[in-house]
């Protein structure tokens, strides 16, 4: 029988049928269609943008359009090498009962951050203003981190400031953590006011002015 440790609470991606996969194929290529449109938008914008400078006399006007020509490029190759990282089917996540296993990208350059994070290593445990979690720790000493080259070659990682910031595309896998494990990672969890009959308590005057409870609406 295996140990409640073995055995993953949630894991993504998850296990698909047959006809899952070709579904999630056949969007996945919908989508890669719809973001190399884009790309070759902002490609050819900029180019025109670059063709009209040259034909500018005036340098500082010229200067901005090969600017703006460039930033078009730019926006548009970056968008693209952000969304075909975010689709690497090598990305993971493991939630089990003591650890989170994880596997995401860093950078743009191709590389990947792997990681195995022991929840009694957390000191504690936020949120930055994009969404990724922070865990903030305590010790490092079973939690191991380590950088992925392109070519799958393994080398050392140390969060900066013992600070482990955690990139789900998953939104499933952090509510996941957030509310089942939430005393384990030391995130604060938000108590909220539990409406009980005395909280909706009426007087006599009130009654006799409001029989019904709809407070004259």
């Amino acid at each position: 029988m295996q140990s409640l440790e073995s055995v993953p609470v949630y894991v993504f991606p998850p296990e698909l049928s047959r006809t899952e996969k070709q579904a999630k194929a056949l969007n996945d290529l919908a989508e890669h269609r719809k973001m190399s449109k884009q790309m070759y938008r902002n490609l050819i914008l900029a180019g025109v943008i670059f063709a009209l400078s040259l034909f500018v006399k005036f340098i500082v006007v010229k200067i901005v359009l090969m600017l703006l020509a460039a930033g078009n490029a730019a926006v548009g190759i970056i968008l693209y090498r952000y969304y075909a990282l975010s689709r690497d089917t090598r990305l993971y996540t493991r939630i089990y009962t003591d650890r989170i296993e994880h596997l995401q990208k860093l950078g743009l350059m191709g590389d990947m951050l792997k990681v195995t994070l022991f929840y009694d290593e957390v000191e504690r445990t936020s949120q930055d203003g994009r969404g990724n979690m922070c865990f903030k720790l305590k010790k490092c000493e079973k939690s191991q981190f380590a950088k992925v080259g392109k070519k799958g070659s393994e080398s050392a990682y140390q969060p900066k400031d013992g600070l482990a910031v955690l990139k789900f595309i998953d939104t499933k896998a952090k509510l996941t953590l957030i509310e089942k494990f939430h005393d384990e990672i030391k995130y604060p969890k938000k108590n909220y006011k539990v409406i009980t009959d005395d909280d909706d308590y009426y007087s006599k005057e009130d009654m006799e002015w409001d029989p019904l409870h709809k407070h004259g609406l």
